[in-house]
């Protein structure tokens, strides 16, 4: 299929065949899209924000792939200028930098009198089929009219992007927002950002041949579409900003957007709920002097997600610790810059282990937790490393020997992610991904670290299970087997070093409340503390206190074993 101009003058809603555009988006283009929209939302652009927020990585604006709509066949009707007149999404699974989608769009309706088009259509990701977003979009047609492709190229005294200043990105618990809570801004959309807009999308094209500029802006006015992107604006950088979820909206375009207008963008809430901490507002897009009714209008749903989980301090952990003689090991804990690795080292630092905090990606953060070690008077050093690449693991077990010396006490902790994934809708790669990290690295740890321990005739190792390898939620495929193959090896790797005084074992709890588990619903993180004997979830502390009895001397003759931390709930060992 190629970009360009379809033979029929006036569309046939009889022959309504589906329109697919393919095409890729990269960080440049998250990038280019915050600058022009004014979206530079932390989820999208901050990568620190993005490892710790409960998709684990940054996600693509919702609205970048939606302008993708502007690269259809019948935003380029011959003889006419097409424009947006209606938009709505639901934003069902997020969309990741990289990620390969498949636009299809159908004809739903044409009124022939008015000449505007209703298309149903749905963003998919074109290797596992994964519907990701869906809605519907109407397109107007007026008389093409004469252009001059010079007056759409910038000029420095230009603002590269809509809005006239930088927003300052808010950061809103749900407690702290309220009905009736309004914020405004102005913009402007000049024709320079048309041009901007074309070059997002012929740079994410992958198998369409875009027309050049003049054709396409000639076929296709952008200026309602660039002011409907605002919508992702609001919710990024206003209300609720730093911890929002857009999960859907609705724009109606009454009157068409002018070039180089100033107008007011305008959102308020109108509805809040506690049960599932989203909210709704209405929003309308208004000329400076509010004279008439609003040119834009729409409704916005957005969840605002649980601020990144603050571990406990190394002044909480000291009123829970006792000395178990593990001063002096050395202690190397895999994925230990959050969550449960990040409380696991430093309650091993309260006992006067000296710890090494592996990391994959989270440099800061394991910076930062080995000076709160060090200010605390305890030894630790952070080392990167992807536990899955062999040579990264040897370069790692190289650097604590030539610091630290040989590993005492091994830790596998690292691991990918706990997004559910349907099982037609998962692809190997995905699932290798989660053996890679868990199994492999498992794997490569292990022989690294044994033969000193062999020759030591003493070792501590300890794997990281989980409940679900026991009891499987619906979805989690990739994560049960990736588990389920760990429970294995704690098992062959216990009985074959038993001779050697090297003790393997598991710790398997049942769900806790850290990044990993951010994309769980709040009311299903509270049935389960309703279901569980104790009344309550498992916390990192429950886990660490654990893994560090396991890696203690009151665990010398515990082997080839799993220790449920589950608060009552079965399996019961």
């Amino acid at each position: 299929m190629t970009w360009s101009s379809p033979s029929q003058t006036v569309i046939d809603a009889s022959q309504n065949e589906a329109q697919r555009v393919p095409f890729q988006v990269s960080a440049a283009m998250v990038d280019q899209f915050a600058t022009l929209s004014g979206d530079f939302s932390s989820l999208h652009i901050d990568k620190a924000f993005g490892r710790r927020s409960g998709y684990r990585d940054n996600v693509v604006h919702g609205m970048l792939p939606l302008m993708f709509l502007a690269a259809l066949p019948n935003c380029q009707l011959e003889g006419y200028t097409a424009t947006m007149k209606k938009l709505t999404a639901r934003f069902l699974k997020p969309i990741y930098v990289g990620d390969t989608l498949l636009l299809e769009t159908k004809l739903s309706a044409f009124n022939e009198g008015q000449m505007v088009a209703e298309f149903e259509y749905a963003v998919k990701n074109d290797r596992s089929g994964a519907v990701m977003t869906t809605g519907l979009f109407s397109l107007a047609y007026i008389d093409a009219q004469p252009i001059n492709p010079q007056d759409y190229k910038s000029n420095m005294s230009e603002a590269a992007g809509l809005l006239p200043e930088r927003l300052i990105e808010q950061q809103l618990d749900f407690n702290m927002i309220n009905k009736g809570d309004e914020k405004l801004f102005d913009f402007r959309v000049r024709r320079s950002h048309a041009h901007h807009l074309y070059q997002i999308l012929t740079d994410g094209l992958t198998s369409t041949a875009p027309p050049d500029f003049s054709s396409w802006i000639s076929g296709y006015n952008p200026a309602n579409a660039l002011a409907v992107s605002l919508f992702s604006t609001f919710v990024g950088m206003c209300i609720p900003g730093k911890n929002a979820t857009f999960m859907d909206f609705q724009a109606t375009c009454d009157q068409p957007i002018r070039w180089d207008t100033p107008y007011r963008f305008i959102g308020t809430v109108r509805f809040a709920s506690p049960s599932t901490e989203t909210i709704t507002e209405k929003v309308a897009i208004r000329s400076l002097d509010k004279t008439q009714t609003p040119l834009v209008s729409g409704k916005i749903s957005a969840k605002v997600n649980t601020p990144p989980t603050q571990m406990a301090t190394i002044e909480d952990l000291k009123q829970q610790a006792v000395d178990l003689g593990l001063k002096n090991k050395v202690v190397l804990i895999t994925g230990a810059s959050r969550g449960l690795g990040e409380t696991t080292a430093k309650l091993f630092s309260l006992y006067g282990a000296r710890v090494v905090v592996n990391y994959y990606r989270g440099q800061s953060d394991a910076q930062r937790i080995v000076g709160e070690i060090e200010e605390s008077g305890g030894q630790a050093i952070a080392v990167q490393a992807d536990v899955s690449d062999r040579d990264q693991v040897v370069r790692m077990i190289e650097t604590v020997q030539a610091e630290l010396g040989s590993v005492d006490i091994l830790i596998n902790n690292a691991v990918g992610n706990f997004s559910a994934t349907n099982f037609l809708e998962l692809t190997w790669d995905t699932l290798q991904k989660d053996i890679d990290v868990i199994i492999k690295g498992a794997f490569h740890c292990c022989q690294a670290v044994l033969p000193a321990m062999i020759e030591k005739n003493s070792g501590k190792i300890i794997n990281i299970s989980t409940i679900a390898a026991e009891i499987p939620p619906a979805g989690q495929t990739k994560y049960v087997v990736a588990k389920s193959g760990l429970v294995g090896l704690t098992r062959t790797l216990a009985v074959e070093f038993a001779a050697h005084n090297i003790q393997v074992n598991m710790v398997t709890p049942s769900i806790m409340e850290t990044d990993l588990t951010k994309n769980i619903s709040k009311m299903f993180l509270e049935g389960m503390k309703n279901d569980t004997p104790m009344q309550r979830n498992a916390t990192p502390v429950d886990v660490a206190k654990t893994i560090v009895y396991l890696a203690s001397s009151l665990a010398s003759f515990t082997t080839g074993q799993q220790i449920m931390v589950t608060g009552g709930n079965p399996p019961l060992l």
